[in-house]
């Protein structure tokens, strides 16, 4: 009897130690999250994703590993945003204007002339006036925002034509999205708005279905263009951010020295995004202007005081407290 217990006793301690053993290996596996992008592997944006997962990985002494799935494999933005909600992809860096999905003043991302400068734009939506808005969509989505400084490239207007103020623009037929608002914008600075799909931007430019385009530089000189519109109007009309966000549940599940690490990483790799933006612009500029682009000074003020009067007309898609805050 006393040799059967023993035995027995023997057969616990063996289970327990293995058990232990597979809790130590476990503990030891590095948490592995996926983060999603829609910009190509040479972006700027994924360039920065990378400098954060190997900051992070650092950081945690490899606990956490950061996966990045550039160029849209893991869904386009609207798509990234609903997966990391539900947990299927765990991270994303999405365009601001997505996060209205869940919280009504993220819909003034839409407008243009929203901000008069790129440091306007970081003081107030990466700063703390816009806490209570970053908030709101956090408590709807299920999803939290961990930076929201990740600069994009500001938005120009490629004509046929210098244009330098409102008038230039009578007559000029634009490409425009979807979006009712930007063919409203248009109309109100002087143009005739023409809705086109992107792809069919490059034709209707060549063929002179439409006069003009828009978009930020990386975008006009990578798509050619600028091979059938020689003038770079700088109406700097929009100006937008990038946003990391990571599903909540699994973001609470973390440690409060895990969540800083991840906090930290992505605001730095903002910065880092932020400087990568800003040369990336100045390079394209100067391969255009070697091709024969001629860039043109807009008068931005008398486009903007166009575009003010539809802030009004539209507050009721956003809300009174956020036009107050963007634009103090």
């Amino acid at each position: 009897m006393h040799h059967r217990r023993s035995s027995c006793m023997w057969l616990v301690v063996l289970v327990l130690t293995l058990a232990l053993s597979g809790a130590v290996l476990a503990q030891n596996k590095p948490l592995v999250l996926k983060m999603g992008l829609i910009s190509p592997a040479d972006h700027p944006v994924t360039k920065a994703s990378e400098y954060m997962a190997q900051l992070v990985k650092e950081r945690t002494g490899g606990a956490i590993e950061i996966q990045v799935f550039p160029a849209g494999v893991l869904g386009g933005e609207v798509e990234l945003q609903a997966a990391v909600r539900g947990g299927a992809v765990h991270m994303a860096s999405i365009g601001d204007g997505q996060l209205a999905s869940y919280s009504k003043p993220w819909n003034i991302f839409v407008m243009y002339y929203i901000w008069p400068d790129a440091e306007t734009m970081h003081r107030i939506q990466a700063g703390p006036p816009f806490e209570p808005f970053i908030r709101d969509y956090e408590k709807n989505a299920g999803i939290t925002v961990l930076a929201i400084n990740w600069e994009q490239g500001t938005r120009h207007l490629l004509a046929k034509k210098p244009v330098r103020t409102p008038e230039d623009l009578r007559g000029v037929k634009i490409r425009v999205d979807q979006l009712p608002l930007h063919a409203d914008g248009w109309r109100a600075m002087g143009a005739n708005p023409t809705p086109l799909a992107f792809p069919e931007v490059y034709s209707a430019l060549q063929q002179g279905v439409v006069d003009a385009m828009e978009c930020p530089l990386n975008w006009i000189y990578t798509s050619g263009f600028h091979e059938h519109a020689k003038y770079l109007n700088l109406t700097a009309h929009s100006r937008y951010m990038n946003t990391v966000i990571i599903n909540t549940k699994l973001y609470e599940g973390l440690s409060p020295e895990y969540q800083q690490i991840l906090r930290e990483a992505a605001v730095e790799a903002g910065v880092y995004e932020t400087e990568l933006s800003r040369q990336e612009e100045q390079h394209y500029r100067e391969l255009m202007e070697k091709e024969g682009v001629t860039f043109v000074e807009a008068d931005v003020e008398a486009f903007r005081a166009r575009i003010l009067p539809l802030f009004e007309q539209h507050m009721d898609k956003w809300g009174q407290e956020v036009y107050d805050v963007i634009m103090q």
